[in-house]
Order: structure tokens, then sequence, then C-alpha cells
């Protein structure tokens, strides 16, 4: 490790100013109002549904941000959060819940500090210093306090330098990614929803049309409806078998995917114990509460919680079809949900739901290229998660002085 100074965050910049508190507009010709939900947890600046302030509100100029302006927050579970401001064409200023620093330009890069701020020794440092009341929360003091190593500017370029590049790879991936993730909705519209002037999934099919060979089916008409149950959180012995079963902890992450596996199982005690049910490979699974509209079609044989229904499909219907049927007809199924605390969809409903069906060698040649799209899908997915060990790895050694 080099013989680098260390130093505290306050020695090498001014400020440690509190945002400001006023009300934020969601629409208008104010000034851009910079808040915590606009700062993303790998320190980008989020541009949708921006917010902002009256121009004449009292001491606004005091607040406005200047290029190389390090933002933290300062309460809540985001506390710690961080954004090294870039100007991007437009008056911006801070809010109340963020501490903004200013660097000191002759001693240290603006891009350093914003690297530092992600490494695991500002987190330990800054968790040291949290005071919990009602929430987490730390103050400017707190902050500036942070002790941080500083090589001389030239070494801090070098590590600036390294660490964007290896975040833009990052960024790109992402971006490869987002357009991958495309191909099957676009793939889909492309083969049927092109040809019905419906969402795919509908509960009533009066007036539809379709082209000769297709037609509308309810899904109780090509497949099985299944439910599921949670077995007894009472008789732990029910549970921790080799039954995956899919709650909604899983269904986020499993949404558009082959479930192996999910983050609790049952076992067979628990199956013969409650209302339960094993169900096949390549099952439907559709969650219907809380989380409504995710989907996933089981890769093994699983049972599921209450909160999802299920389609075991028959001769006529494939499965990753349906899937992804259900996922381009989400919006429209989501407004059939209903209820004031978690909305729902009932079973009244779900029994009505019918699907455009077109020859199944017509789904099956639909299947069998959305599979394509999965695997290029999971090898970008292992790239990413290199390139996140290698941005984590990079900044490690920056400022343990190996690079």
């Amino acid at each position: 490790m080099k013989n680098w100074p260390t130093v505290s965050l306050g020695e090498i910049t001014s400020g440690g100013q509190y945002g400001l508190n006023a009300a934020a507009m969601s629409e208008g010709t104010g000034v851009r109002f910079v808040r915590i939900t606009d700062i993303t947890q790998a320190g980008e600046l989020r541009h949708e549904e921006p917010a902002f302030v009256a121009e004449g509100t009292p001491e606004l100029a005091s607040y406005e941000l200047t290029d190389g302006d390090v933002l933290i927050a300062r309460s809540g579970a985001t506390a710690g959060k961080s954004y090294v401001h870039r100007c991007f064409g437009e008056r911006a200023v801070f809010a109340g819940y963020l501490i903004r620093f200013q660097p000191d330009v002759s001693k240290v890069l603006p891009g350093f500090i914003g690297a530092f701020l992600k490494t695991p020794d500002y987190w330990q440092q800054l968790n040291s210093r949290k005071r919990a009341v009602a929430q987490p929360n730390v103050n400017a003091k707190q902050l500036a306090s942070l002790v941080l190593p500083l090589p001389p500017l030239e070494e801090q370029e070098r590590i600036v330098k390294l660490l964007d590049e290896a975040d833009e790879l990052q960024k790109l991936r992402g971006q490869a990614d987002r357009r991958t993730d495309a191909l099957i909705p676009a793939l889909f519209h492309e083969m049927f929803g092109q040809h019905i002037a419906a969402p795919p999934i509908v509960t009533s099919t009066a007036g539809l049309r379709t082209p000769r060979g297709w037609r509308w089916a309810q899904l109780t008409e090509v497949g099985r409806l299944a439910t599921g149950h949670t077995p007894s959180r009472q008789h732990p012995e029910w549970w921790g078998g080799d039954i995956p079963w899919i709650s909604l902890t899983d269904i986020r992450e499993l949404d558009g995917t082959i479930a192996m596996a999910t983050s609790e199982y049952v076992n067979e005690k628990g199956i013969a114990n409650s209302s339960a049910v094993k169900l096949p490979k390549d099952t439907v699974c559709f969650s219907r509460t809380a989380s409504v509209g995710f989907v996933t079609v089981m890769g093994r044989e699983m049972a599921t919680s209450q909160d999802f229904v299920n389609w075991v499909c028959g001769p006529e219907l494939d499965p990753f079809f349906l899937m992804a049927a259900l996922m381009q007809a989400r919006e429209h199924l989501r407004s059939l949900a209903s209820g004031s605390t978690h909305k729902t969809i009932y079973f009244p409903t779900v029994k009505e739901f019918a699907t455009i069906l077109p020859p199944i060698a017509l789904q099956r040649e639909f299947a069998a290229r959305a599979t394509e799209i999965r695997a290029l899908r999971m090898e970008q997915s292992a790239s990413q998660h290199r390139l996140v060990d290698l941005f984590k790895s990079l900044l490690n050694r920056a400022f343990n002085g190996e690079l």
C-alpha cells in the first residue's frame, strides 16, 4: 500500500450545507429540484418525473448546484447515498434531506470523492456514525469527519479515469441488456400482437376478430387452473424440504424467466398437511395479489403460495407463449385488480381470462426463438456480474494504493 496521507472530508471541502426546504412542484417552469429520490443507488441523477421549485423562492441562489458539488443523503434508509453533480444544461438546487460539500479542487478531484463514497470503508465509517432515533441519520459534522486517503492530484486523475472506464463498461452492458429485454416483447408483437386489436389476454372476447386458423379461448378451456397455499408456519418440520415454493418474495426476480430455485422450500409433509399442491414442470405461475401481474414458468415440479394462480397448459397452449401473452397484457390485467390495501385479481375474474390462440406450431416457433433470446440474456447477465466484480476490485485496489 502506498504511503498516502489521510484527511477528513471537511479538510478538503467547504460547505456541509443543508438543502432547501421548499414545496416541490411536479410541473412548471421553475428551477430543477434535486431530491434523494432523484438519485440512484449507483450515484446517477434520474431525469424521469423531475420536480421543480418556484423561481421566486427566497435565497434560491444559495442552494444552486455547481459542477462537482457532492451531495450526500442524511436521513432515512437512504442515508449515505451520494451524487456528484454534473451540470446538465439547466439550473438546479438541492433539497433539504441532502447535504452539500464543495471540493477544494486544488487538493482533490470531485470524482475521487465520488469514488470514495462507493467504497466499503466509507460505508463502515458512515454506519459507525449514524444515529438511530425514529430513523437512521447523519449530520454535516459527522460526514465532515469521514477519513479518506489523499494521493497526489495526478494519481487521483489516473484512478478516476480507470474507474470511469470500468463504470462506462457497466453502463454499456446495461444498455445492451435493456435492448435484449425488449426483444421478446417485440417478437411477440411481430408474430401475434399486430394481428389482434386487443391485449392478448382479455375477460371478454365479444366483437374480437382473429386471423384465419386462430381463435380466442378461455384459459380454463385450454389449461387446468390451479392455486397454491402456505403450509402452517407453526410446523417448521413442514418446511426446508426439496420442493421449491414460489412466494411473492421471489416473483419479481423470476418475472419472465424459467423458475428453477426459490427462497423457501417445503417438503412432502407440508404438502400433505395443507392445501398446497405440487405442480408439474412448465406450469405458468401468475401473481394475482399485491405484486400483481408478474409471471414465470416452472422449470421443475414446484408449489406456490395462495398469492398465485397457475395454469397447467393443455396440448393447444404453449406455456412460454402464455407467459409472454400475460406479460404483454400486464397493464390491462392489473386494471382488473381491486381492493384498497392490497390490489387483488379475484378468482371469478381469473376464470374469465381468455387468450388469443394461434396454431400451436406458431406458438412453439415463438417459444423456441424466445428461448434463444433468454439464453443470450443469461450470457449478458453473467458478463454484467463480472463487470460489477471488476469495478469493486478496482475500487478496493485504488483506495488501498494497489493500482
